[in-house]
């Protein structure tokens, strides 16, 4: 599994990769269960669902102005972007 930030992780399937968030429990075996976000095709698409995951929880449930979901949203788009400097997807 490919940790990408935080708790988001991708698994490589026969197609892509599965998206994966920890949910915060453990199962009977004592290992972290996470919650499927989804299924895409690329490197470029996981970061894509990361992103958009990363910034729903964020502003769920909180009051905010517009330009601060922004400056979160430029804020997180430039460190995994960072991370991916130099690789081709």
């Amino acid at each position: 599994m490919l940790h990408i930030k935080d708790d988001y992780y991708a698994q490589a399937n026969n197609f892509g990769y599965t998206v994966l968030r920890k949910n915060g429990r453990k199962g009977k075996d004592d290992q972290e269960l996470h919650t499927t976000l989804g299924y895409v095709g690329s490197l470029r698409e996981v970061l894509d669902l990361v992103l958009k995951d990363s910034v729903q929880r964020k502003i769920t449930g909180s009051d905010m102005e517009l330009k601060e979901a922004l400056e979160y949203i430029r804020e997180q788009t430039d460190l995994l972007m960072k991370e991916m400097e130099g690789i081709e997807v």
